[in-house]
């Protein structure tokens, strides 16, 4: 009698302790798949062999030069980094009244170096007599802060530079040395006026900010160049390849010529995270998983990501290149040798699409701001511009920050110095200071009488912009300005040099100013420390109070 109780089973597994059967994966129909495979079109692909070696003809030609605002060119050894020449200004002080900090620096650096050569103390005397650090009697609350702390302690290493300076080749005529110690100390003046003079980057001569247009002009040509990269807008941040426009303009002073370079490189495969493994029994990376982005059918960019890492991924190879830093670098001739012995010749991405091509990766544009003759210059899609520029930037806090802000109701732009620096040579918050220096308002008296005021006034680190008409045509200009009945000058580097400003530079959002000392390291390992200046975003409308015609 049958059983529905009683069955038979079959079971894909081993039941025996070796698990060598399983990890083999057998095929026991071979033919079945072959089949299969050629009822889904898989003997139809046209894949080719893997690419295994590159054949890479290259011109490289160093960036020699540059000019500043549309100055001479000077020479460029590409081993400063492109920031710091462009972005450095003077930044030593005329005397020491107008920087304690940095006088007070220098003059402990010379008595420390006095000290290592075991001067007597008779001759650091002298020198503590001969230059006192002198602390100004001003009202500004940073020198307050600072100056007991200074007096008396040190020497003023900016008089020190200066005097030694108009002294040449020897000692000045004060303090007075003993003709046996003299060798000695003039050895430790050349060992101190060589760190002060190097310690900052300083330009040789204009500065590469504009003050009309709050940004730096400066334009780059490589050896052997008749036409040059120009940076019309460049903001302060890194200096990159999309910072410049290519210009017809020949800076001139070109010396040299490019040089060609032949390179052989082993293909290497393209990895990304979450991209499926090569190997059957390799482990994959959950860290990303692609599988799970989700799209719906007309969201095509995700489709086609999606698609291409789980179907493409392993079909992409790169070669590692070497290019120079500090190069224009123009790939002439590229072909690659596959696994079956077939060498492809490649061609720019720019002779497949043609005249009419208009997508141009790592590609220079031209000078937008140049002569309708000269615009007609396009670089070559096959030149990439390597700047030397800093990787790791280091910055200090902003030495001095203006907001650049547009007060509708007032129809005035207003430049407002939150953050300068100080006699003390630290960030003075101005904010702050006039808090304090504002003289007292007197109580109301009994017979108050109201009194029409033609306009009220602001704080005197609010420094105003008007439109002006320049020319006929009816162009404005923002043009520095005054109150009525203030006499309070900007104390800033920045409103000190600007009178006038282009009417699109301050647009609906504001402009925030920023000075700092910066620091780098160079493509030589050097360390080079400047002072610079950035250009950001502001933080939209200001209302400054301002107000006309009223009773107070």
């Amino acid at each position: 009698m049958p059983s529905i109780t009683i069955w038979d089973r079959l079971e894909p597994r081993c039941r025996e302790n070796d698990p060598t059967p399983g990890l083999e994966a057998r095929v026991h129909d071979p033919l079945w798949l072959l089949a299969r495979q050629w009822q889904l079109g898989e003997f139809e692909g046209r894949d080719a062999g893997s690419p295994i070696v590159a054949s890479v003809s290259s011109s490289t030609a160093p960036l020699n030069r540059f000019a500043v605002a549309g100055q001479a060119a000077q020479p460029y050894d590409g081993i400063q980094p492109m920031e710091a020449i462009i972005q450095a200004e003077p930044a030593r002080p005329d005397s020491g009244a107008t920087d304690l900090q940095q006088a007070a620096e220098a003059g402990l650096y010379f008595l420390r170096l006095l000290a290592a050569a075991q001067m007597t103390a008779a001759v650091t005397q002298a020198y503590r007599a001969q230059y006192p650090l002198l602390i100004p009697s001003l009202p500004a609350s940073d020198v307050a802060s600072v100056g007991p702390a200074l007096a008396g302690r040190g020497i003023d290493g900016v008089k020190l530079h200066s005097d030694l300076k108009a002294a040449g080749a020897s000692l000045p005529a004060a303090p007075v040395i003993a003709s046996a110690q003299q060798p000695v100390v003039l050895q430790i003046t050349r060992t101190w006026l060589q760190w002060y003079d190097g310690l900052f980057v300083t330009p040789a001569g204009p500065t590469a900010w504009s003050a009309e247009r709050m940004e730096y002009d400066f334009s780059i040509a490589a050896a052997g160049a008749s036409d040059s990269y120009v940076a019309q807008e460049y903001d302060g941040d890194s200096v990159d390849w999309y910072v410049f426009d290519r210009s017809a303009a020949d800076l001139g002073g070109s010396s040299g010529q490019p040089k060609a370079v032949q390179q052989t490189l082993i293909a290497s495969p393209v990895t990304f995270r979450g991209m499926p493994a090569r190997r059957y029994w390799e482990m994959e990376d959950g860290g990303t998983n692609i599988g799970l982005l989700s799209a719906g059918a007309e969201d095509l960019g995700r489709l086609l990501l999606r698609e291409f890492a789980l179907i493409y991924g392993n079909d992409w190879f790169q070669f590692a290149l070497m290019a120079p830093v500090g190069s224009e670098f123009t790939v002439t001739e590229l072909s690659v040798a596959d696994t079956f012995g077939i060498t492809t010749p490649i061609p720019n991405y720019s002779a497949e699409d043609g005249a009419t091509g208009s997508w141009h990766m790592f590609s220079v544009s031209a000078d937008p701001l140049a002569t309708p003759a000269a615009t007609t210059l396009v670089s070559p899609p096959s030149i990439l511009l390597l700047l030397p520029g800093t990787l790791a930037q280091l910055s200090s806090a902003p030495l001095e920050q203006v907001l650049m802000l547009r007060d509708e109701l007032a129809e005035t732009v207003w430049g407002v110095e939150q953050t300068v620096q100080g006699a003390s040579g630290f960030p003075l918050d101005r904010t702050l200071d006039w808090r304090i220096n504002i003289p007292p308002v007197p109580p109301p008296s009994g017979d108050l009488v109201l009194r029409y005021q033609l306009g009220s006034s602001v704080p005197d680190y609010w420094i105003p912009f008007l439109p002006v008409q320049i020319d006929t045509a009816g162009h404005l200009q923002l043009r520095r300005a005054r109150l009525p009945g203030t006499a309070t000058e900007p104390q800033g580097r920045f409103l000190t040099e600007t009178t006038s400003l282009f009417l699109e530079e301050v647009p609906q959002e504001g402009v925030r100013l920023i000075r700092l000392y910066c620091s780098a390291r160079g493509p030589d390992g050097s360390t080079y420390l400047w002072i610079g200046r950035q250009r950001t975003a502001g933080s939209g409308e200001g209302r400054s109070g301002l107000h006309f015609d009223y009773l107070g």
